[in-house]
């Protein structure tokens, strides 16, 4: 027999609580004994867990209703935690809460929630995050430096002809190829603005060649440009379940999977902010890539 509609916001509920806390008792339409009523009360969803020698009781009332829950809703709902002794009391509607059910539910300490769950039924939502990319490019200049008496002739383009070695004659690379590496690797300094006297490798003195078939010991280091673009969008949820603080509008989750990504879309289809531009919306994340580049081409 299939659920009514009521029921299934009942059970899916108690599913998203008991993912929410998987080491404690959730049970659906619980009958608990009322104190000053004596009699029974059903509760939606009553959730119980121990605390070393106590026990914590929670009660959680569902409502699928067509319209925000008003203030007499929250009234009655107190008078069930208050008659069954429970500890902390929820009250779950997908269409919200009255301003006044708010206020009142604030004052007595009733939490009120939206279900979130991605999976398609009647309530479910989609949702997005939004989103700051934070994305720097750099500019390179190499600087060679060597006090050895010898002769030493130095190619123009020595960043990338030029063989670098250790003390042990092990071959490093040219000073563009470390270079590169160490940037796609995020062995530089990448926060914007320039930054003088970087060392290439980790050797602060290295051998190469002076031109004359010798190796003599030289210093090597860049001085880095780096710039900036920020972009503001959101990266569309794929998988989530969870509650809906409508007090604090934050949603309560232990989990959720956002779909890809993509660096060419955010260039192409986000917003593009300037320097000291505030976001459309407070950002729920911000990433920060670096642009990578490869010798013979732009950044990758």
């Amino acid at each position: 027999m299939v659920a009514k509609e009521w029921e299934q916001l009942e059970l899916l509920v108690a599913k998203i609580q008991q993912e929410l806390a998987p080491h404690a008792e959730v049970l659906h339409n619980a009958k608990i004994m009322g104190r000053a009523t004596d009699q029974q009360r059903q509760v939606d969803v009553l959730v119980r867990q121990k605390i070393g020698q106590y026990e914590m009781v929670i009660a959680i009332d569902c409502k699928d209703y067509s319209s925000p829950v008003d203030v007499k809703g929250v009234e009655e709902f107190k008078g069930l935690i208050d008659d069954i002794g429970a500890h902390k009391g929820a009250m779950v509607c997908p269409k919200g809460f009255s301003k006044t059910a708010k206020k009142r539910a604030k004052k007595w300490q009733i939490e009120l929630y939206r279900p979130v769950d991605t999976d398609p039924h009647k309530w479910q939502v989609k949702l997005a995050l939004p989103v700051i990319c934070d994305f720097r490019s750099v500019s390179i200049a190499f600087s060679l430096s060597e006090s050895n008496p010898k002769p030493f002739r130095m190619p123009l383009d020595f960043y990338q002809q030029l063989q670098v070695f250790d003390h042990q004659v092990k071959p490093l690379g040219t000073p563009l190829e470390m270079a590169l590496n160490r940037w796609n690797r995020g062995q530089f300094p990448t926060s914007p603005g320039e930054h003088h006297n970087v060392a290439i490798f980790s050797e602060p003195v290295t051998m190469v060649d002076n031109g004359y078939g010798e190796l003599v010991p030289v210093t090597l280091q860049v001085l880095l440009h780096v710039t900036q673009r920020i972009f503001f969008g959101y990266l569309p949820i794929m998988k989530m379940r969870g509650f809906r603080d409508e007090l604090t509008g934050e949603v309560v989750t232990n989990a959720f999977t956002t779909g890809n990504l993509d660096a060419k879309e955010v260039e192409n289809s986000w917003k593009r902010l300037d320097s000291g531009d505030e976001p459309p919306a407070r950002p729920a994340m911000v990433v920060v890539g670096l642009d990578c580049y490869e010798i013979g081409s732009g950044a990758a």
